[in-house]
């Protein structure tokens, strides 16, 4: 019985599995006052779970299983946790965040050495793991710099850093020190130097050693979360004055959606890869809300607005309850047996390729920027519908939100939440705050 059970497929329990119906949908301020509570909860996770008092930095990951947590810093999960303390310090919900981020931007740009230090190469991209007390990086990764991860970090400083701008002038007070460190962070990498040919529009994923080589197969071409970094390139070239070979990528290669690699898949055309293939739909949501220019193009919002619906198609054609849907990546629930759910598995899901038919809540939330734009209430009837049915939802240090699950067991639980793949859950509820929505992101990201 038990070689039976191990050898259980995703096909055999698709097929066992009967579509439900959905349930009656709660009024409009049901719904907003639903996504007001989420949204807060989303913000205190990052708060209470993934930041490190002691240096402001955010963990890689959180079990939900045990404390304390252990484990590294990522760079990534760091910017993540700056927009948090943005989204938190316009609701209300964090009132020291400024001084929070105060902490971690200092930690970051070296002003608690030789305590914390983080190795950063010669044009200032940072590593993506570290220690969160120390900034010592792990063996395992003593080569490597990052640029996407230093990107989501520089995007989450900008967002953060503008903020507090723009609300110190709104209100006649100071600049407060936490914008000033984020604007020193953000331009002490030089961004142009991750666009690797720019008639191309070919981006370096990572540089080796701190003199920054390249390698002649480490590289991507539009479009993916890559996209993030010629579009901070060329805004970077911009506040120097100085348009350049990363202007001319942006321009020539990124700035036009319609100008991007397109594949029809069924009844839709989609932004993707120039090989064929369609990414995980976090990519797509991040470069939507982390660059500036693309939150404010009307082009890309119609791109995520077909990729949303090719999304939920690709759920309902695996007989999937209609409210459960989201091509993402994160922690995989196991099904197999009770022996094996303590195995952590990390997955990445899209259109082509989602061996576990895993759904992601998190992506379901990181298109409500178009229900918002359409005056639909679509996406949150259906996050309101997992959450009174306790289908995808967790509890971890007093609050509450909907992470990864199987449409087909969604009561089995995972025990990993990745702060970098969590961040689209909290990205697109505050599209539809009503003290944020989609232009917190259009004014103040990069």
């Amino acid at each position: 019985m038990l070689l039976m059970l191990r050898r259980l497929t995703f096909a055999t329990v698709l097929l066992a599995t009967p579509v439900m119906a959905q349930e009656t949908v709660p009024d409009t301020a049901t719904l907003r006052q639903f996504a007001q509570e989420r949204l807060r909860d989303a913000v205190l996770l990052y708060d209470r779970a993934f930041r490190v008092p002691e240096t402001g930095q955010y963990l890689d990951a959180i079990r939900l299983d045990r404390d304390p947590q252990g484990g590294l810093s990522s760079t990534a999960a760091t910017g993540m946790g700056l927009v948090a303390l943005a989204i938190g310090d316009v609701t209300g919900v964090i009132p020291d965040a400024a001084e929070k981020a105060e902490i971690t931007l200092a930690h970051l740009l070296g002003e608690h050495a030789p305590a914390f230090a983080v190795d950063r190469s010669s044009s200032g991209w940072y590593r993506h793991w570290f220690d969160p007390y120390t900034g010592a990086i792990p063996s395992w990764n003593k080569d490597k710099f990052s640029t996407i991860d230093t990107a989501i970090l520089g995007a989450g400083a900008a967002i953060l850093g503008n903020h507090l701008r723009e609300k110190a002038a709104a209100s006649g007070l100071p600049v407060p020190r936490a914008a000033e460190l984020a604007s020193a962070l953000v331009m002490s990498t030089d961004w142009t130097t991750a666009v690797r040919n720019p008639d191309r529009g070919s981006i370096h994923l990572v540089f080796y050693g701190p003199e920054e080589r390249p390698t002649d197969n480490v590289a991507t071409i539009p479009f993916d979360e890559y996209a993030l970094l010629p579009c901070m390139a060329a805004r970077y070239e911009g506040m120097l004055g100085a348009p350049g070979p990363a202007t001319r990528a942006w321009q020539t290669r990124f700035d036009m959606p319609a100008d991007l690699p397109m594949h029809t898949v069924g009844e839709y055309t989609l932004l993707g890869k120039k090989g064929g293939s369609i990414p995980s739909h976090f990519t797509h949501q991040f470069a939507f809300h982390l660059c500036g220019t693309y939150a404010r193009d009307p082009a890309f919002l119609d791109e995520m607005r077909e990729l949303k619906e090719a999304d939920r198609t690709w759920f309902i054609n695996q007989r999937a309850p209609r409210h459960i849907w989201g091509l993402g990546a994160g922690s995989e629930p196991i099904l197999e047996t009770d022996e094996m759910k303590a195995a952590q598995r990390y997955g990445v899901a899209r259109l082509q390729k989602n061996p576990y038919g895993t759904a992601s809540p998190a992506v379901m939330a990181g298109f409500l920027a178009v229900d918002e734009a359409d005056g639909s209430n679509d996406i949150l009837a259906d996050l309101h519908t997992l959450w009174a049915r306790g289908e995808c939802r967790y509890d971890h240090k007093g609050v509450g939100f909907l992470w990864r699950c199987s449409p087909y067991s969604p009561k089995t639980p995972v025990t990993r939440v990745e702060a970098i793949d969590f961040s689209t859950w909290m990205l697109g509820l505050a599209t539809v705050h009503p003290e944020l929505g989609l232009a917190f992101f259009q004014r103040n990201a990069f």
